[in-house]
This record gives structure tokens, sequence and C-alpha cells, in this order.
């Protein structure tokens, strides 16, 4: 298995860093090819160096950045220190890169000559030539490491502290832990050189799948494959698992480094009309439909430090084509926030691109009658409801992919939407005694959404999933059998496909938070499958005719809130990142 060591250093010429205001200056970024775990952290996995490193590839080196090559030479103390650590934790993995490749490049920028030279070699090319031909060769390096060095700005180290592997049930679970390392090199006015971390940040990524799941359409194995993007690849179950799990956690890692101020893209405004203003940034700098960005203005306090302040926020409405043309602007509406005019800095706000939403109510028009809660498939005469329940109490929890800079068409979302209701009707149990069963309805269901408008939206929704009666308690037999018989769990499941239509109205209470109310028609067919787990042994229903007049849907009204995401331990969507174009 392949050592991996993942030290990026992102490099920003200092010359540079004095630019105009609210204007973002590409940041030049050194990589050592690497993230670092202990070897044996990630004992009982066959570690996929080669698919953690495209992941890096493509969430943590944006097209924000250019990137080049730290000498290797520079991490041959830090591999040997940090392998020996007792306990892996981001301050011992600090100390270790500090006092190894951290010091070696202070050490290199601190030297006299590469002091003296920095400025006017790096603004000279001849002169730089000059100066490194001799120079470079003296500190052990060659000339294009000594000038990447010279211009050092940032160092990041990603870091993998343990990974575990789980077998529970029929499930194979598959969690990453880790996190990322950020620090910064800066020069002062005398051209003294000195380091200062600038984040510490922890992730996860988890995966968990049935490894004998099959398509319930070809009857074919899920988990053979992994795409990503055009790309696909064959897989073990288990390797599957290790990709989306990290997926998930490089994707995390992605966001954490967008949100260092630094590295945040900014640009001031050039064009106003009403709320919609243009910025030069665009697909260039890796901008996409529907990004957030806050309008910011800097303000100084009474000692004179400047600080940023949040006024605003805008969403991208068309994303500008720069790469050919600069004055292809990108434009944005405001959704909150008082108007502005041109010249005000606008900040980005990164995200996942993906929604979380949580709703509570209540469903009308449901049908689920004591019959349809019977016992019969388990040979007993006997219900679990003592009437009809004709409305359930529930919610749904949805997680919305933005399908926007995919598509081009805004605030386009698929969503992964997990229902749940409690018909509301009595147990059939003797006063005063507590069921030894309950009764529930699940609804995973895939959709599709579109909302309209700004900070008050309304939004359309459709949707195919299946509805599941689950029945599911222990058996107590009678007082005359429980000597010689013991206490039996079972469960029933009668599953129906469905269809469901529906719309939400919210308001933006903050760039990630809104609040939401929503309605949803849902229009049940004939149930299809049905079984029987009795004393863990699963039976299939034949007959099921008793359950063809089974209502599991109706009207459902809710309330709720939706939340942008900045972090999601599992991958949803994750294969359709690539396909971003808009």
């Amino acid at each position: 298995m392949k050592k991996v060591i993942i030290i990026s250093v992102l490099l920003v010429s200092v010359s540079l860093l004095v630019g105009q205001q609210g204007k973002y200056v590409r940041k030049s970024v050194s990589s050592l090819e690497s993230v670092w775990f202990k070897p044996g952290s990630v004992a009982g996995l066959d570690f996929d160096s080669k698919t953690f490193d495209k992941f890096i590839d493509f969430y943590v080196e944006v097209d924000r950045f250019d990137y080049n090559v730290l000498p290797g030479n520079l991490i041959q103390d830090f591999r040997r220190e940090a392998n020996s650590i007792d306990e892996i934790n981001p301050d011992a993995i600090s100390d270790v890169l500090e006092s190894t490749v951290i010091s070696k490049i202070v050490d290199i920028l601190n030297d006299p000559d590469v002091m003296q030279k920095r400025g006017t070699a790096l603004k000279d090319e001849s002169a730089f030539q000059s100066f490194a031909a001799t120079k470079a060769k003296s500190l052990g390096l060659t000339t294009d490491e000594l000038k990447t060095l010279m211009n050092s700005a940032y160092i990041y180290l990603p870091y993998i502290h343990s990974a575990k592997k789980e077998t529970e049930d029929k499930y194979l679970s598959i969690t990453i832990y880790g996190g990322i390392l950020w620090w910064q090199l800066k020069v002062d006015g005398s051209g003294n050189a000195s380091v200062e971390k600038v984040l510490e940040a922890k992730t996860s990524g988890l995966s968990s799948i049935d490894p004998n799941g099959k398509n319930p359409l070809t009857d074919k194995p899920l988990y053979t494959e992994f795409k990503f993007g055009n790309e696909k690849w064959s897989t073990t179950p288990e390797q599957y698992a290790q990709n989306d799990a990290m997926l998930a956690f490089c994707k995390n890692l992605g966001v954490k480094t967008k949100q260092i101020d630094d590295f945040k893209l900014t640009a001031q405004i050039v064009e106003a009309s009403g709320m919609k203003y243009g910025f030069p940034l665009g697909f260039r700098e890796g901008v996409h439909l529907d990004d957030g960005f806050h309008i910011v203005e800097y303000e100084e306090d009474a000692e004179g430090n400047e600080s940023k302040v949040e006024k605003g926020f805008v969403r991208v409405s068309k994303t500008g084509d720069n790469n050919s043309d600069p004055n292809n602007y990108t434009y944005a509406n405001q959704l909150l926030g008082s108007k502005v005019s041109e010249g005000t800095i606008v900040m980005e706000h990164p995200r996942l691109g993906m929604q979380a939403r949580y709703n509570m109510g209540l469903t009308v028009g449901s049908s689920i009658t004591p019959e349809h809660t019977s016992l019969n498939p388990a040979g007993i005469d006997a219900n679990v409801l003592a009437e009809e329940a004709t409305s359930q109490f529930g919610g749904n929890v949805i997680f919305s992919y933005n399908l926007a800079p995919i598509i081009g068409v805004t605030q386009t979302f698929v969503d992964m939407d997990i229902g749940f209701g409690i018909p509301a009707a009595k147990y059939d149990v003797p006063s005063g005694e507590v069921p030894s069963a309950a009764a529930f309805v699940l609804s995973p269901y895939m959709g599709l959404t579109k909302k309209f408008g700004g900070r008050m939206y309304a939004s359309a929704t459709l949707g195919v999933g299946v509805d599941m009666l689950s029945i599911a308690g222990t058996y107590i037999f009678p007082a005359a059998l429980v000597v010689i018989l013991e206490d039996i769990d079972y469960s029933i499941d009668i599953m129906a496909p469905g269809f469901k239509v529906g719309g939400e109205a919210g308001m933006m209470l903050s760039p990630d938070l809104s609040l939401t109310a929503s309605a949803n028609l849902k229009l049940g067919l004939a149930p299809m499958v049905g079984t029987l787990t009795w004393n863990e042994t699963e039976y299939e229903i034949d007959d099921l005719s008793a359950y063809e007049e089974l209502k599991m849907g109706g009207l459902t009204i809710t309330i709720g809130a939706s939340y942008e995401l900045g972090e999601l331990p599992f991958n949803l969507f994750g294969f359709l990142d690539p396909f971003k174009k808009h």
C-alpha cells in the first residue's frame, strides 16, 4: 500500500497581496502530493490513495488557485517524526510539521541573501535567474524550487487520524476521521519570515451499505462500480464504501478551505441596476449559478483595526464566462439587506450546494383500518389498531441537491425525501395497558423541486417513491403457553408505489436559514410487496387482497425550516459535482 502524505502549499507572492480592495488575486499553491496518515491508523482498509487524491484535486485544488510542487526533501523529517506520534491530534501534527517542513522553509526565507533579493528578483526574471544559479545550489535546491519557496504564503495539511470498518447485521460501514490544518507564512517590513496557524478544522466521512444489495429493476449487484462525473471504475463493495466516505470527507475539506477569508472570492460591484449587481468573477474562478455572496463593508475600530461587516446577501443569477473575456461579468440578485451601489464589495459564502429541510405536520385523507394492521400473516387473529386511522401525525426530512450549475436553471433541486407518519388511532389493547406493537408509515421518495422568487419564495415539487406500512412488535403468548414458548419479535411491511405533488412557501431569515410552510397531495397505488419477519426469518406475503383499500397518503400540511449545508458527513449526489458548468 502506498504511503500517502499530502502536504500542499498555497503560494501567494507578497507583492500581490497589496492590491485593490475587493479584488481577488489568484493564489499559487504548491503541493507535496499528499494526505498524511500514520501507518496502521487505517487498519483493516486497503486504502485507495489514488481515489483520495482524485477527490482532493477536485474539491481542494480548485480553479481559483495556481499550483506548483514543493521540494520533496523538505518533508523527509516530517514523515519520520509524524509516524512516531503516539496520539494523533491536530496539535501533535502541527508541532511536527512546524518543527520540520515549516522551519526549513522559514530558514530559507530568512537567509540574508534571499531576504535581500526576494523583491527585486521576483519582479525581474533575468535578475532572479542570475541570483538563483548560485544560491539555489548552495541551499540544496533547484532554481524552480527556490522560486517556489520565495513566493510562499500558505501551507496546508489534510490528514486522517483514524478510519473504522464495521459490520453490523447485513450492513458494512466505513468511517474516516480527520481534518485540515492551515498556516500562513508572513513577511514583515524588514523581510523577516514567520508562520501563523490560521485554521484547524475537523471533519469526517462515512458510508453504510448492504454489500449484497441489488438493483431492484435489473437484479444486478449495486456496488461493483463507482461513478464520479463521466468517470467510473470497478470496485468491490468495500472499495465502494471507502470511496463514498472519502468523497464526503474531501468535499467537506473543500468548503472549509474556501471559508478562510483570504481564499474567499471577492470583487467590487461594477454594475448596479436596482437590486441586481454585476462583478468581475466567473467560470475562471469557479463561480457557479446560485452561489451566494455577502455584501460587505470594512470598518475601523477605535484602535484602527479593520474588520468586515456583512450588510446583505446576493445569489448568482448568471455566471460570467471570463475565461476569454475578463469583462464578461457575473450577475447576482440581492436577497437580504439594503440596496448598494457600484464599488461595494461582495465576498463569497462557501457552501456544499445542498439544503436540508425538516418539516412537521398532519396528513388527512388516509385510510388505515384495523384489518390493515392484522397479524393474520403470522397466523394470529389479532389487530394492532382498534379503529380506522384517517389521519397521521408526522413529517419528513429532505436533502436537496442544487442542479442549477448543471442544467442552467436557477433554484432547481433533486430531492431525497424521507417521510414518516404515525396513524392517529387507538391501539387494540385493554385500557391501561401498553401496546406490545406499533404501526407507522415510512415514505422514501425522490423528487424535483423548482423555486420561484427571492427572499420570499414559492416552490413546486413532483415526487415518486414508496409508502410502507410497518407493524412491529413482540407477540406475547397466552399465560398457559409462556412456560414452553418465548415471546417472539415480528414485523409486517406492506409496500405500495406512490406519487405526490405539492408546493412550499418560504422566507429567508439569513443566508442559510429559511422558514417554510408546505402542502403536498400524495396518491398511492395498490400494494405490490408484502413481507413478514417472524423470529428473524423473513417470509413473502403472497396474498395482498386484504390491503387493496389501504391508503397511506392524503393531503399533508407542514411547517418547517430549510438550511444551506456547509458540511455533511455522508455523500449524497456527489457523482453529479463534476457536471457543473453554468
